[in-house]
């Protein structure tokens, strides 16, 4: 999936999730969190096809990623502000 692709359908399922509570800042969040995981790209393998090889790798885990939402959840949680 390309770059646009990912980031549309994270902003499209960020916003049906939590676009009641977020507003719009729904969308920017989706699509920022949708591309997080191909920002492996700026890791060097040492040649263009390991480079390729290792490109889905753990950045694409669901260990990883799971972990990474639960830490993301815990610090969007604990920085909003309370009413």
């Amino acid at each position: 999936m390309d770059s646009i692709t990912q980031a549309l359908l994270g902003a499209t399922v960020h916003t049906a999730v939590l676009g009641r509570w977020q507003g719009r800042k729904a969308l920017l969040f989706g699509a920022a969190l949708g591309t997080l995981p191909d920002l492996d790209v700026v890791i060097d393998y040492g040649d263009a096809v390991a480079n390729m090889t290792y490109h889905r790798g753990f950045s694409h885990s669901l260990f990883v990623l799971s972990g990474l939402a639960l830490l993301l959840a815990w610090l969007v949680r604990r920085l909003r502000p309370h009413p």
